[in-house]
């Protein structure tokens, strides 16, 4: 007697900075072995599940642009699963800021199969200047205090950004609007390991957990989405301060968030990595044991260990610590570095491009004499004058 098993499908939420990034790399990479061994990552390009993540959501990334791509986007995700025989996969980050009536249409929406609700976790102490310095990558400008003020709530010092900060990272929150009518072990927690772990290691929890052997997959990616360190991050911030309105947002994303933040900052080494100031440890700590407990209460499913949400003990300690302590030295000589980084890749361009076009004007001459029988023979008398001149040029050792 056969048993029939239910379609999974496994919607990763979030949150941002939880490696969601890499995951969703690993996926993509590895989309085609992942579909022979019965699991579908679907869309057609990478950024599929974020522009599905922004039409079910009625909304854009940014408001002074608009993404042809994004409506319609959610209903192509969920055919693609309900057309497949097997488990599916979305994920992105923002589907964690979803509301009520958003949540309720992606249920009825994926109603065909066994929905399981997943949310990547990780300690709130390395969070807070992660998600900092990803809001100064897309081309917002505040200070580290100011934001840490807003987050942490009462009065002082606040912005706008704060606010987003809870709506993606209040894990329990998130969990509630997103699992109901679940029962508690079709809502996952997948806690990201301590960073001496490597990223490998958070790949190997999803993999279980979707029901893949982590070890026949590629966990390698080829960009990861690296934090920046104190100077990068300073540097970016007064860059969005100049730049302004003078760059829309696709040429913000692919000049200076990708090629710049990503490639060029990402391929070095930071001299001095943004770590929670001292000042902001104490609350972060109490927030984070509060985060814990109601996870704990709640009796999701955990991969891993809730334990490792709570802040480990600092290893960085001095006056220097805080983000947005930075000399001007130190902005100078990043901003050298990448100059040169900059430039050096524009030369290559200028290459590329010359190169490029002498093979079009070659390709379009041969075939110009190919159709003109007076043009072929011009070309064959130019090159027969040119030859002798070329070889005159050098003379063999000895001859």
């Amino acid at each position: 007697m056969s048993i029939t098993t239910r379609q999974r499908v496994f919607f990763h939420l979030g949150s941002p900075k939880t490696g969601t990034t890499y995951l969703q790399e690993v996926l993509w990479r590895n989309r085609e072995p992942l579909r022979r061994a019965g699991l579908l990552y679907p869309g057609d390009r990478p950024e599929a599940h974020f522009q599905a993540a922004m039409d079910l959501q009625g909304t854009q990334f940014q408001a002074d642009w608009e993404d042809a791509d994004v409506p319609s986007a959610w209903r192509k995700l969920v055919e693609q699963a309900r057309q497949f025989s097997g488990d599916v996969v979305l994920s992105h980050e923002l589907f964690c800021t979803a509301a009520p009536e958003d949540v309720e249409r992606a249920m009825s929406d994926l109603a065909f199969a066994e929905v399981h609700v997943v949310c990547t976790a990780r300690d709130l102490a390395r969070q807070l200047p992660a998600v900092w310095q990803e809001d100064v990558k897309n081309r917002h400008v505040v200070s580290f205090s100011d934001f840490s003020a807003g987050v942490r709530g009462g009065e002082g010092r606040s912005h706008w950004l704060s606010e987003l900060f809870w709506q993606r990272q209040d894990l329990p929150a998130i969990l509630r609007k997103w699992a109901v009518g679940l029962p508690p072990e079709r809502v996952h927690v997948v806690t990201v390991p301590r960073p001496d772990e490597g990223p490998s290691r958070l790949w190997e929890r999803f993999a279980c957990l979707i029901g893949v052997d982590p070890g026949s997959f590629d966990a390698q990616v080829g960009s990861p989405n690296k934090s920046l360190g104190v100077a990068e991050t300073a540097l970016l911030s007064r860059l969005n301060e100049t730049l302004a309105d003078r760059l829309d947002w696709p040429g913000y994303d692919s000049v200076v968030k990708y090629q710049l933040a990503t490639e060029i900052f990402g391929a070095r080494a930071s001299r001095r990595r943004i770590a929670l100031p001292a000042e902001d440890r104490p609350w972060v700590q109490d927030r984070a044991k509060q985060l814990v407990s109601e996870l704990s209460t709640a009796t999701y499913d955990v991969v891993g260990d809730l334990d490792e949400l709570l802040p480990a003990t600092s290893r960085h300690s001095g006056a220097h610590d805080h983000p947005d302590d930075v000399e001007d030295r130190e902005v100078l000589e990043t901003a050298i570095e990448a100059l040169g980084a900059v430039l050096e890749r524009h030369a290559e361009l200028e290459r590329a491009t010359a190169a490029q076009a002498s093979s079009t004007r070659k390709q379009r001459l041969r075939g110009l004499c190919a159709r003109n029988v007076l043009l072929r023979k011009l070309y064959r008398c130019a090159r027969a004058r040119i030859a002798p001149a070329r070889s005159s040029r050098w003379v063999p050792r000895g001859g």
